[in-house]
């Protein structure tokens, strides 16, 4: 519930994360989700008719049934729905149409139970004809969960958000036993009935929950491995983690926060010695920052280079030197955080949360301390006005519809043409492929930007997307610029230099794929690779070969590869400091109507993406994906 790392996972064991988008109408990029009155009179499940009409939920509401409903709730649908059930999930952003938020007034509850277990157990595949193209993520939980646990789940859902809507309300005074009561209620699906973080989504969350008997989490105001003070922990239960499972419950009254702060310390034995031994806390406090200067931060970038370099990389993408070190799946251990994306900061972006974090280290991670023995106020406020140059702290905007601008000039693969200059970039967010196995539960890819060009004949795309490893095969095509080894600080000097760390070779390539529909003008194709009736037409890069290759797909894992005389994409791809660039180039129109997609000015084309990162064993089905987005070339 507090600070985390990353999990191992057992895709075995881990059913499909649910996008549960169809609880209330509304309409997202042309799609209208169906009411009550849409329910059909009767389903065919597993071969069996059931009629709706009337189905009630036939297991009666317990304390047990509901804490079990919670349990597959936790296992399957948090990743996209959220602890809260608001939405907000790691996954929340992911996909167009989101996850639905069942706080809201016109939620799931207020349907009725058959039309509830109608919309999980057929999933987005499963609507009437009328509700057509089915650009969800949201699956089909037939086959996956059984009816008895799709009831228990809908009662978790009614009884959680019944709860949720309830004003919080003042208890007379925080205590332990209320504590435990909250804690045994909202935090032990994550952290378990005894604080190890062992609790039932312990395997499928990212990053794994914080074993609350060690006493320790990142976001403190105390320093590297010191225990948190009791406004650290009611600040980390009242924000959350950023970017991570663990939601912030502001919700909850203040006593019952306080409440939960008295039980977090009684797992840990830490707190009770410390409290016995009569000790106080000692917090790092962060002094008047100085005036912003750009010789500030040609001095910040100097000593970034020195000190931070070797895990975050030259451009602060997490790919520097060092990184094989510290990334090891088999102990948790996680990526250094990409500071280009500052919106993704546990702490936050501001000046003196990135101060406060150097200061005090993340504890239990590979970020250190910068103590004030070898580090002075400024050189640790000139290290923060560079990384915060990176970045913007505002995450950018998604627009559904991306322009390709018209050019009167030859097309070429050069990825420094100077027409890109002028060409809009376009934010595309990604999420986990998660509907079949094998599945990408947490890809390195996240998200890619998107430029596109066209003139009389061709058209033109280029795509960049963050990337902390690579592919070693592309050094012998002189495509690789890596971040260097940083020299050693002055406190370091002479002691021994550390051996030279080899790139690591991963098991699969790394790839890139655009996806477009091979018939314009009829029903979109499925979002996820096509479907038999609406194939779809793949430019994908691969990183062993550095070749671009077409193929054909009718579904996930339908795919064929077309001919030689059809492959008609030209490629050029460059790696540096943690970010691909690819820039693919084709003619408009091709000879192969029946097989590949015709580009036409003033006609939308929907378009979407795929991403395999081969050092986190992504290959096949295992990728990052996006919803359909729509082309527009601009006349």
């Amino acid at each position: 519930m507090i600070a985390q790392t990353k999990s191992r996972l057992d895709p075995a064991l881990f059913l499909l994360i649910a996008v549960f988008f169809l609880a209330f109408p509304y309409t997202v990029s042309g799609f209208t989700a169906p009411t009550s009155k849409d329910i059909p009179e009767s389903i065919t499940i597993d071969g069996k008719k059931v009629l709706l009409k009337g189905l009630k939920n036939p297991l009666p509401s317990s304390t047990e049934l509901v804490k079990e409903g919670g349990e597959i709730y936790i296992k399957n649908c948090f990743l996209c729905h959220g602890d809260l059930l608001d939405g907000k999930g790691i996954f929340g952003e992911s996909f167009i149409p989101p996850p639905a938020n069942f706080i809201q007034e016109k939620s799931i509850v207020s349907k009725t139970p058959a039309y509830a277990f109608w919309r999980i157990i057929k999933g987005g595949k499963g609507l009437p004809e009328k509700f057509a193209p089915w650009n969800s993520a949201m699956p089909a939980w037939e086959g996956a969960l059984s009816e008895e646990e799709i009831w228990k789940t809908i009662h978790y859902i009614n009884e959680t958000i019944k709860d949720r809507k309830q004003a919080p309300t003042k208890t007379q005074k925080p205590s332990l036993k209320r504590g435990k009561q909250i804690y045994l209620k909202k935090c032990a699906f994550c952290h378990g009935d005894k604080g190890k973080g062992d609790g039932p989504s312990a395997e499928y969350t990212f990053p794994q929950p914080r074993n609350l008997t060690k006493g320790h989490i990142k976001i403190r105001s105390t320093s590297f491995g010191k225990l948190p003070t009791d406004q650290d922990l009611f600040n980390a239960i009242t924000n959350g983690m950023r970017g991570t499972t663990m939601p912030g419950w502001k919700h909850l009254s203040k006593e019952d926060r306080q409440s939960l702060i008295l039980y977090i310390k009684s797992l840990s034995k830490k707190f009770k010695k410390f409290k016995k031994r009569g000790k106080k806390h000692k917090t790092v406090s962060v002094p008047e920052p100085p005036a912003f200067s750009m010789e500030g931060v040609k001095r910040g970038k100097k000593s970034f280079m020195i000190n931070c370099s070797g895990c975050h990389g030259v451009e602060g993408r997490g790919d520097g030197v060092t990184t094989a070190r510290i990334v090891d799946y088999s102990s948790n251990a996680i990526w250094p955080r990409n500071l280009r994306e500052p919106w993704k900061f546990r702490r936050g972006a501001r000046r003196e949360d990135i101060f406060l974090t150097l200061r005090t280290g993340l504890s239990t991670t590979a970020m250190p301390k910068f103590s004030p023995r070898v580090f002075k106020d400024q050189e640790i406020w000139d290290i923060v006005d560079f990384v915060r140059t990176l970045g913007s702290p505002k995450k950018p905007q998604v627009k559904p519809v991306i322009k390709v601008m018209k050019v009167n000039e030859a097309l070429s693969i050069d990825l420094n043409a100077p027409f890109w200059k002028k060409a809009q970039s376009f934010y595309i967010p990604l999420g986990g492929q998660i509907l079949q196995k094998p599945k990408s539960y947490f890809p390195t890819a996240i998200n890619l930007t998107i430029q596109a060009a066209y003139n009389d004949k061709e058209i033109a795309f280029k795509i960049q997307w963050d990337d902390p490893s690579y592919d070693p095969a592309l050094i012998e095509k002189d495509k690789v610029e890596a971040s260097p080894t940083p020299p050693l600080p002055d406190h370091l000097k002479g002691q021994k230099k550390e051996e030279v760390i080899e790139p690591v070779a991963p098991e699969f390539p790394d790839a890139f794929a655009l996806q477009f529909p091979v018939n314009l003008g009829t029903q979109k194709p499925y979002f996820l690779d096509g479907d038999p009736e609406h194939p779809v037409n793949l430019w994908k890069w691969t990183s062993s070969d550095n070749k671009v290759l077409e193929w054909n797909a009718t579904g996930l894992k339908k795919w064929s590869l077309q001919d030689d005389l059809s492959q008609a994409v030209d490629a050029q791809v460059n790696y540096k400091f943690g970010r691909y660039t690819l820039v693919l180039k084709r003619k408009l129109n091709v000879i192969h109507k029946k097989i590949d997609t015709q580009f036409q000015a003033g006609k939308p084309i929907p378009i979407a993406f795929n991403i395999w990162d081969g050092y986190q064993g992504e290959t096949e089905s295992k990728k990052s994906i996006s919803s359909w987005f729509e082309l527009q070339l601009v006349k």
